[in-house]
């Protein structure tokens, strides 16, 4: 039988090609499509992709390591130096070239050697397994410190024996250093690592070392230079330089691509203190609580700024141990706070010469006088005089009253002349605001009833400026701002900005900032009435009863205020006692302002340490005169 004829349609593939080569033409077809598909991959990612594969290989090749600045230095006016760099060496370890097959082979090579170099210069070694593993896994491409602030025999001993080791290096530390110890510490201030995390380059660099940063005083104040903003860092702090290496798949350096750039490194900053004045100030303030400050009246310049008790500062560096800070902050006396500046005290009768202008403003004639009788009585309260023991001071006028800090003198005129032209003068002194200062300090407070609503939640009144006109209440100020005002009475009024810093210079001594003179504004009252005012603090020294009769020097001529601020409860008072004065010698005119916490009285604590003051720095040691007096103590 036979079969029916397929229609041409239906005639398969198979009957027109073998079977055999069917299967080749498949697999042809098959690797010529993976071959396609390659192709296109391989121009894919060559071609389309190609740019950004290299810079992958870059990133993952080419380390930039930060390379910091070194600081610049503080020095006194007269070049004193106060903060240093330091002269030491550190012993560093490079990973790299100590590396073996193994990882446990090269940490161990690392132990054997920090244990050799410990040998040789004598101390024990500070490695372990554990902190040679976390630097490989986190910084294999830097050196490893193993010792710091190497000593010179210890730099010695290391150099012979790392000649037979490889990958030991000795470089010098950069650490900070105080060469003064606790000279200048609280106006110095100190450094700190900064914090990586937190650098605004930190996103610039593969490895990150970071800056040392000012943390306090000077240091923080001029980490940059004043009005050049954060990307010019122009002061102390430098700007940092960099190297590029090659690394390994494992972050090793296999070559230095290029050496490196250099850092530009900081500004050295002089100060406007006088290290003789300094020194002398905080060797009178020993074994008290005490401050003292001296400006030129005619500039503003701070030639001393003490206050005691202080502290170490050379301990502060390369960091600050704990149990020391501890012991700092745990001290009652405070001896890291700044009393000069930071302290906010009662100033006592050192107001009463600015209060005395106020009377002369408001039209009070200084020759009426008034009879003291001892204490003066406010409604219910009676407020006494120094004298009031016996009997009062008598008959007075303003340059009496000056002359024996005279309360009864200024309550009966305060309370007809009232608050506003009390406080006309003491705003145009400064109280109640910074000084403009470089440094931190307090403001103060300024007498007004807002003020004793925020203390009392009582409205201001007559017994509020009767205390006032004395310096008491609700008033407050630094020794700083006593000093400034004080600059202002010698000066024919002006009041001056303080500066601590004359300039700042580069390495080769080119300014490249000055301080200038800033006057701030004037002392509220006539030339006229200023003279009347210096008259009484004339009298209160180079009177035989002036309050401040213990302050006078043979060789000078000083004018001075005394003050005692009573503070604390009724049952606990305590004193808080002043003395600020000026003087002309040879044609340079000095303000001082000096305060004792807890003294027996401005005359008795404060006034006989400005003579010691003023004599030494003045008179002794062929600076002044050369008389070989002393300061006269009168009875």
């Amino acid at each position: 039988m036979r079969r029916p004829a397929r229609s041409a349609k239906s005639l398969s593939i198979a009957e027109f090609i073998p079977e055999e080569k069917l299967r080749i033409v498949l697999i042809g077809l098959g690797i010529l499509s993976g071959f396609l598909l390659i192709l296109g991959k391989l121009y894919l990612e060559q071609i389309q992709s190609g740019e950004e594969h290299r810079e992958r290989i870059s990133r993952q090749s080419i380390r930039r390591i930060r390379i910091p600045a070194r600081r610049g230095k503080i020095f006194t006016s007269d070049l004193k130096l106060l903060a240093d760099n330091s002269a030491e060496c550190n012993l560093l370890f490079y990973p790299e070239e100590m590396r073996q097959r193994r990882r446990s082979d090269t940490i161990q090579t690392i132990l054997k050697s920090a244990e050799t170099m410990a040998e040789a210069i004598g101390r024990p070694n500070p490695l372990n397994a554990t902190r040679v593993e976390r630097h490989l896994n986190t910084r294999p491409g830097l050196p490893l410190t193993v010792f710091k602030q190497l000593t010179p025999v210890e730099a010695a001993r290391a150099l012979e024996t790392a000649r037979t080791m490889r990958g030991v290096d000795i470089e010098p530390d950069e650490s900070r250093s105080y060469p003064a110890g606790s000279f200048a510490a609280h106006l110095i201030g100190y450094t700190g690592i900064d914090s990586p995390q937190e650098a605004a380059d930190r996103e610039k660099f593969s490895y990150y070392i970071p800056d040392r940063i000012g943390r306090d005083g000077i240091e923080r104040a001029f980490d940059r230079l004043p009005g050049t903003g954060e990307d010019a860092p122009l002061g102390l702090r430098g700007l940092p330089g960099y190297s590029l290496v090659q690394v390994d798949h494992l972050g090793f350096i296999r070559q230095t691509i290029i050496d490196k750039i250099e850092p530009l490194h900081g500004n050295n900053v002089i100060l406007t203190i006088d290290s003789r004045a300094q020194e002398i100030a905080e060797s009178l303030l020993v074994g008290k609580r005490a401050a003292f400050v001296l400006l030129d009246a005619t500039n503003g310049d701070v030639l001393a700024s003490a206050s005691s008790p202080t502290f170490d500062l050379s301990k502060f560096a390369p960091y600050i141990p704990a149990d020391y800070y501890g012991k700092l902050r745990n001290d009652q006396n405070r001896p890291l706070y700044d009393r000069a500046l930071l302290g906010n005290y009662t100033p006592g009768s050192i107001l009463k010469p600015l209060v005395a202008l106020a009377f002369l403003n408001a039209g009070i004639d200084p020759r009426e006088k008034i009879d003291c009788t001892g204490a003066v009585e406010i409604g219910n309260t009676s407020v006494r005089c120094a004298a009031w023991r016996s009997g009062g001071h008598g008959s007075v006028d303003l340059v009496t009253a000056l002359e024996h800090s005279c309360n009864a003198y200024m309550i009966e005129h305060a309370l007809k002349v009232g608050l506003a032209p009390i406080a006309e003068v003491l705003a145009s002194a400064g109280i109640g605001r910074t000084t403009g200062l470089e440094l931190a300090e307090t403001r103060g407070v300024f007498p007004t009833d807002a003020a004793k609503r925020r203390r009392t939640g009582t409205r201001w009144n007559r017994y509020d400026t009767a205390l006032l006109s004395i310096g008491q209440g609700i008033v407050t100020l630094s020794p700083l701002q006593a000093a400034v005002f004080t600059a202002a009475l010698a000066n024919g009024g002006t009041i001056y900005q303080p500066h601590l810093v004359r300039k700042v210079v580069d390495s080769y001594g080119n300014p490249l900032y000055e301080r200038r003179p800033q006057a701030r504004g004037e002392l509220a009252t006539k030339p006229e009435y200023l003279e009347i005012v210096r008259q009484g603090m004339f009298e209160v020294v180079n009177s035989p009863y002036g309050s401040g009769r213990e302050a006078k020097v043979s060789g000078l001529t000083l004018y001075g205020k005394t003050g005692s601020a009573e503070v604390g409860p009724v049952s606990d008072r305590r004193l808080t006692t002043w003395f600020i004065c000026f003087t002309t010698f040879r044609g340079r005119t000095y303000a001082a302002a000096t305060m004792v916490e807890e003294g027996r009285s401005g005359g008795k604590s404060c006034a006989p340490l400005a003579a010691e003051f003023f004599y030494r720095y003045l008179l002794s040691d062929g600076s002044g005169t050369g008389e070989e007096t002393r300061p006269e103590m009168l009875p």
